[in-house]
């Protein structure tokens, strides 16, 4: 095999593993407090009450955490982005 070969894929490795790395990276960390906070101050925020209405606790699929405020579900996925949960996907 060609020198320049070997090296032109040793250095498509060594970036790729680079890259892979770094987009790993890149996942939000999520602590159960600060959603839960983060989630109730949204809450506030949207549509008045008080941060002690709400409660969370581990989802299913896709969402990885849920947190009830009032009559209100919101879930968070493992990126952190926040949505309010559709009627029928409690």
């Amino acid at each position: 095999m060609p020198r320049s070969v070997l090296i032109t894929t040793s250095v498509l490795v060594v970036l790729a593993g680079i890259a892979g790395f770094w987009l790993g990276q890149r996942q939000v960390d999520l602590d159960a407090t600060g959603i839960i906070n983060a989630v109730a101050e949204r809450y506030v925020a949207e549509h008045g009450g008080s941060v002690t209405e709400c409660l969370g606790w581990a989802g299913e699929g896709a969402s990885v955490f849920q947190v009830t405020c009032g009559d209100v579900t919101y879930q968070v996925d493992r990126f952190g982005t926040v949505r309010i949960a559709p009627e029928g996907d409690l």
